[in-house]
């Protein structure tokens, strides 16, 4: 690809209008210092220097999406607590939509609380995660608001479906979305979880990793040609255009309802922490596909984002300008 060709398609993201549906939720970093071990028991203790909030699941993909410039509305579950209002700012800050929030107050937010430390020889890693959550399956009182959000929201390129088990994205969920795109024919891009994608079926797009991809078919490991094999699978048995296959080292790898398959290798100069990498490769690759890419451009524009995202501690976010540049290191350009 060109360096003209994809500042092209960059400079579509602004015109795109997405909805992001699913399980949202928010990230709570804890950043200190590790200077000793606790005379309790065998763990570090670390001295708490700082504290931040980002979004993450759902709530991640659409601040990616708003960050790269497109409007975005988010529709999925928040409890009536402080972590609901601090995710909830934060979007609304960055001008994403909040309207289709709904407050559960029988649950808590889904929270992600990540202990950072560092010494003074190595940088911050992960010492611990806590998770503040419930995973119970959404009911008709939850779903019905839910679809009134959706079905409200005008103007729409695409919906993206962010499931992270958590309650939302169940079949009835999924049933309600597809019967509402009948009407209004825009793409539905799907970032799976779990082992059963049946109710995933008939969505225009996928975009698992390549351990979710071989869960569906209850395998754990596989070489490159049983993973070839799978993403064919994928595409006949639940009747989908795409599926965008992350493979870690191995970069991504894109399959087509015609038959045709894409390898596209991964950029990745370091890696730091995958947290959020699969929501920022995917929320690329929709905004790519929405501003007439093709599809193998567009895998190739998310696999930029995921190789940048990777290289940065805690979950985060990519611009434009670092997609611009990640592409010149990676084509000498």
């Amino acid at each position: 690809m060109t360096s003209e060709r994809l500042r092209e398609i960059l400079d579509g993201f602004p015109n795109q209008h997405v909805l992001v549906v699913g399980d949202v939720m928010l990230d709570h970093y804890l950043w200190g210092a590790t200077k000793r071990i606790s005379p309790e028991a065998p763990v570090p203790v670390v001295s708490v220097e700082s504290e931040t909030y980002r979004p993450g699941g759902a709530a991640n993909v659409a601040y990616n999406l708003r960050i790269l410039g497109s409007n975005v509305t988010i529709a999925g579950l928040i409890g009536k607590d402080d972590n609901a209002t601090h995710l909830t700012n934060t979007l609304s800050e960055s001008g994403v939509n909040t309207s289709g929030l709904i407050i559960d107050p029988t649950r808590p937010t889904t929270t992600k609380t990540r202990v950072m430390g560092h010494t003074q020889y190595r940088q911050q890693q992960q010492m611990l995660r806590v998770d503040r959550e419930t995973a119970i399956p959404i009911d008709d009182k939850l779903l019905k608001p839910l679809m009134d959000a959706i079905t409200n929201a005008q103007s729409l390129g695409a919906v993206f479906v962010s499931d992270y088990a958590k309650g939302v994205v169940t079949l009835p969920f999924m049933d309600a979305i597809r019967q509402i795109q009948k009407t209004h024919h825009y793409p539905i891009i799907a970032d799976p979880k779990g082992r059963n994608f049946d109710k995933y079926h008939g969505v225009t797009a996928i975009s698992p990793n390549q351990s979710e991809a071989l869960g569906a078919f209850n395998l754990d490991e596989a070489d490159d040609k049983t993973v070839i094999e799978i993403g064919h699978r994928l595409i006949k048995q639940f009747e989908l255009t795409q599926v965008y296959m992350t493979r870690s080292e191995k970069g991504v790898a894109l399959f087509e309802q015609d038959g045709q398959v894409t390898h596209i290798p991964a950029t990745a100069r370091d890696v730091f922490d995958v947290s959020g990498a699969g929501d920022t490769t995917a929320a690329v690759y929709t905004l790519a596909l929405l501003s007439n890419a093709s599809p193998p451009e567009a895998a190739y524009i998310g696999n930029l984002a995921g190789g940048i995202v990777v290289g940065k501690v805690g979950v985060d976010t990519v611009s434009i300008d670092e997609i611009i540049e990640a592409h010149i290191l990676a084509t000498n350009a």
